[in-house]
């Protein structure tokens, strides 16, 4: 009984074993292989959703443009005129300016992409989502078909619902695509604020657009330390748009904070936020030259010793020998005042000044004072010589020519620019890469509105001088619609001043009456 027991017992564990063989290979057969992304996004991107299970899948389509003008009629053909005149009640065909399509179809979700060449369907360079939840599993998908394609350059994700973990994840494909320059995510407010991980130090997007994600104070701080700190600073990032935002002059600073040691950003927009005169005149600071922290002032000479030789412009050793040597009203004299009384233009007035100091005692507020009254008196004359050479820069279409080009695209570690030391404080040229600045729609007023203006008039002085080791300065300046009035003289000033440092400014054209009195005159 005992051994046809265990023959018994015996024929169940093999019929169990059996079973389970048979099951893992049933198994086996049904988890398919992991799946190698080919570059071909639409064939990807269906795949993978198949395979993750979704019931709707949003379609991939060629992104809509706007037809072009009809072409021109040919002269050749003749327009046959009508024999009879047509009936007011037949209907007339629909215009070909536009398309139609189905009832519904338009507000279903799809994924726009743009194609480098419509045949190749691995030629995918532009990715657009409009309006609908990006949610974790298409993130998931978005991972693996994303750096597949190698011609991406540009992701554009407007109101998807993304959250803090999703974005994260956005952030980490954004760094796999080795072509992307160019990310806009409007419309995503999301609670962390977390969109500093887009530009890091390594990053390598050029374009970013952040409007209208609610930003406010916590994230414009992690931004600001994201585009520079004392030790690290990003140099791709070219462009950055903050507008309609939550963006306070505590959140402002940090963001001017960030330009303090960025060479690399040159159009920054924070337009319709809540930005006062504290965030304007550090804004105005930082465009014209600022004292170095402690802490900048560490790295500085660490980056001197690791250059191996003080060759910037002068040696720190010889100019602290050269303060010793000169009196009290002259120590603190900067080298721009220097340059300043050299220049023939105004040397009778900086001697006056020079003069005035000695007797007075007066500081770096009287100099920067005469340094505002010379910038004045310089844009004039640069606005003449503007306006003679305004038809070059017409041409082309705001082209940079060949002699502002390497300004530009030449990246200084600004801690290696001159320093001079006035009244116990280490000074350094400001931002002088920044070309465009919008901090229009916001509540500046006229005390911010003068500082603005005082940091133009100081690198209009610069450049006129011929100090152009750290970029041209502001081209454009956008500041209309804040709390002051449009005929303040500030406004004006500044509008004057920057009429012909835009790329794109053109001289007014003479009528023919000045033009036979300049052909008159010889001139």
């Amino acid at each position: 009984m005992g051994k046809k027991l265990e023959r018994v017992m015996k024929g169940d564990r093999s019929a169990t074993s059996a079973t389970s063989h048979d099951t893992s290979d049933v198994d086996g057969n049904k988890s398919p292989e992991p799946y190698s992304c080919t570059g071909d996004f639409e064939a990807d991107y269906t795949e993978l959703c198949n395979r993750a299970g979704l019931m709707e899948i949003p379609k991939v389509v060629p992104r809509p443009h706007r037809p072009g003008p009809p072409p021109p009629p040919d002269p050749k053909e003749k327009v046959e005129e009508p024999t009879s005149p047509v009936p007011s009640e037949q209907e007339e065909p629909p215009p070909t300016t536009y398309t139609t399509s189905d009832k519904f179809d338009y507000f279903k979700p799809k994924v726009q992409v743009e194609l480098e060449k419509p045949e190749d369907k691995k030629s995918m360079t532009e990715v657009y989502i409009r309006g609908w939840k990006v949610d974790q599993k298409y993130i998931d998908i978005f991972k693996q078909c994303f750096p597949a394609a190698d011609k991406l350059h540009t992701i554009d994700f407007w109101n998807v619902g993304l959250t803090d973990n999703t974005l994260a994840q956005f952030a980490a494909v954004a760094s796999q695509c080795l072509n992307l320059r160019t990310v806009k995510l409007d419309g995503n407010p999301v609670p962390g604020e977390g969109f500093h991980q887009l530009i890091g130090e390594d990053s390598m997007i050029v374009s970013m657009s952040l409007r209208s994600c609610k930003i406010t104070d916590k994230g414009a701080e992690l931004i600001g330390k994201a585009l520079s700190t004392a030790k690290t600073r990003n140099q791709s990032l070219c462009a950055l748009n903050l507008n309609s935002n939550m963006i306070t002059d505590a959140g402002a600073c940090y963001i001017a904070n960030g330009l303090r040691m960025n060479r690399t950003l040159l159009v920054l927009s924070i337009a319709n936020n809540a930005i006062g005169d504290e965030a304007a005149k550090k804004f105005g600071e930082v465009l014209s030259r600022f004292a170095l922290t402690h802490e900048e002032v560490v790295e500085r000479r660490k980056v001197l010793s690791e250059k191996g030789a003080p060759d910037v412009r002068r040696s720190p050793i010889s100019r602290r020998a050269e303060s010793r040597d000169r009196p009290g009203s002259q120590s603190s004299r900067s080298q721009l005042d220097k340059s300043m009384a050299k220049s023939g233009r105004a040397s009778s007035k900086a001697k006056k000044d020079k003069k005035e100091d000695d007797k007075k005692g007066k500081g770096k507020d009287d100099k920067w004072k005469k340094v505002v009254s010379l910038a004045e008196t310089l844009g004039k004359a640069s606005k003449g010589k503007g306006r003679q050479s305004g038809g070059k820069k017409g041409q082309g279409a705001g082209s940079i020519t060949e002699a502002e080009t390497p300004d530009i695209l030449e990246i200084i570690n600004p801690l290696l620019e001159e320093a001079e030391r006035v009244d116990g404080e280490l000074l350094i040229p400001g931002n002088r890469a920044l070309i465009n600045l919008n901090i229009s729609r916001n509540r500046i007023g006229e005390a911010g509105l003068k500082s603005l203006l005082k940091g133009i008039q100081y690198q209009i002085t610069l450049t006129t001088l011929g100090s152009r080791s750290g970029g041209t300065g502001l081209m454009r300046l956008s500041v209309q619609k804040n709390s002051f009035l449009p005929n303040h003289e500030s406004y004006l000033k500044m509008q004057e001043l920057m009429m012909t440092r835009d790329p794109l400014y053109k001289p007014p054209s003479k009528t023919p009456d000045e033009e036979s009195t300049s052909q008159a005159t010889g001139s």
